[in-house]
């Protein structure tokens, strides 16, 4: 088969033939060469020199990293010289396929060379596997119906706004969890994340920070929906899964919104949130985490576990400590961090910018000892606790429920308001034990129907 007109065409055809080539047999010179002759039509000198380049990056076969490899070889000069001279055309006489394999696995999770044994794996056909990973893109342009695979609500933040809820089908949502279960849980994430961690909550994000001089509080953008394909892809490519495994695994935890579900995002009534509005809609409309799927919370954990080792060493280089918290970002320190704090959010910032996610100004808090230092609704001044605003609120709560009746108290409808107040006690309880057993006395004083 003769190669076509274009240069660069013919380059990344070449390449992509070499390298299913050189994976399909021993990673020795020898071999390597002889199976590049094979497919090109003989040894010639540029063969050669691009098989030296390559094993000069790639001492060892790069077993599940084809795509990688294909980019490499369409760079070498050698190639790229040779798809270059139309005195000597370069055809392709053949192709060689490897034997799909794994990679390295650096943790124990599940032997899955072929979107078949994915399949297997899963308990789905290929065909559901391929609909269910979306790999044409279908979810993009589809209109409500059966044919969806998430249902999309748009529900109102606390903090004002909305946020668009993605709910997989049952039969994705089995297998998100199963993906889960069965390999993401067996990824430990960075030591400083402590959200969506199994033993981890947000009692470990605050207590590192407990009576220091000041801390800082900074907020990611859109924390799932920013996750970029390459670093989800980079999670299971880590695992050891080659390239086509990669591309049903990710797509099985990915999704693009609906153009018609995008388009009822909120409208802005003001330039910040007519910017804010447009970074979100292009983010939904581009491969992304979905809030709402299983996997979503430890695939960001996971993704963003550069970011982590990034911060967690700029925290130690100004004498500070770090730990994250889903979307929330807190650093802490004693008299050199309270000289400067400023100069940690600029460099915070930066990084946060060169690993593809973007910081909330309007939410970033520089708090000093002498005022209330809240995480994540957690006071951190001198022990962790809740806000007392918050512990009179529940205690007056409480004392109403027993002197009125716990129905005059339910003002926000809550299906179960027994279990509803059980769940605040129990989070005062959590961080500050004499406080709770003094709501529980109270609780346990009242008349309930």
């Amino acid at each position: 088969m003769a190669l076509g007109d274009s240069a660069v065409s013919n380059r990344q055809s070449v390449a992509s033939a070499l390298a299913s080539a050189f994976l399909a047999g021993p990673w020795t010179y020898e071999g390597m060469v002889e199976r590049g002759a094979h497919v090109v039509g003989g040894r010639a000198p540029w063969l050669l020199a691009v098989v030296r380049g390559i094993r000069r990056f790639f001492p060892h076969p790069p077993v599940a990293r084809m795509e990688l490899l294909t980019e490499l070889l369409a760079t070498r000069p050698a190639l790229i010289k040779a798809c270059r001279n139309p005195a000597v055309p370069v055809h392709l006489h053949r192709w060689l396929i490897p034997e799909p394999s794994m990679g390295q696995r650096p943790w124990p999770v599940p032997e899955l060379s072929t979107q078949a044994e994915v399949a297997r794996w899963l308990g789905v056909t290929d065909a559901q596997l391929g609909w269910l990973a979306d790999g044409s893109g279908f979810e993009r342009t589809s209109r409500p119906g059966q044919w969806r695979r998430y249902r999309y609500v748009w529900i109102p933040k606390r903090a004002g706004g909305k946020r668009l809820l993605e709910q997989p089908g049952v039969d994705l949502g089995r297998l998100q969890r199963q993906v889960l279960h069965g390999l993401l849980d067996l990824i430990p994430p960075h030591d400083a994340a402590r959200g969506f961690v199994r033993g981890r909550g947000v009692r470990d994000f605050a207590e590192p920070h407990v009576g220091q001089a000041v801390v800082v509080h900074m907020d990611l953008e859109d924390f799932f929906h920013s996750v970029r394909p390459s670093k989800v892809w980079g999670v299971f490519r880590a695992a050891g899964y080659p390239d086509s495994v990669t591309e049903v695994l990710a797509g099985l935890c990915t999704n693009r919104t609906p153009g018609t579900v995008v388009e009822e995002a909120p409208r802005a009534t003001h330039l910040g949130e007519q910017k804010a509005r447009w970074r979100m809609t292009r983010r939904l409309t581009a491969r992304h985490l979905p809030q709402g799927a299983p996997t979503s919370p430890a695939l960001a954990n996971l993704a963003a576990y550069r970011l982590d080792v990034r911060l967690s060493a700029l925290a130690a280089a100004l004498g500070a400590r770090y730990t994250r918290y889903a979307d929330d970002l807190a650093f802490s320190g004693g008299a050199s961090l309270l000289q400067r704090p400023l100069r940690l959010v600029r460099c915070v910032a930066a990084i946060v910018r060169e690993e593809g996610f973007a910081i909330r100004a309007d939410k970033t808090r520089v708090m000093h000892q002498g005022q209330q230092q809240r995480l994540a609704g957690v006071v951190v001044n001198a022990h962790p606790t809740v806000p007392r605003e918050d512990y009179e609120r529940l205690k007056a709560v409480l004392h109403l429920c027993r002197t009125r009746g716990p129905t005059s108290q339910n003002t926000e409808g809550h299906h179960d308001f027994r279990a509803h107040l059980l769940g605040r006690i129990a989070w005062v309880s959590h961080l500050h034990p004499s406080r709770g057993a003094r709501l529980r006395a109270t609780f346990d004083r009242i008349t309930w129907d």
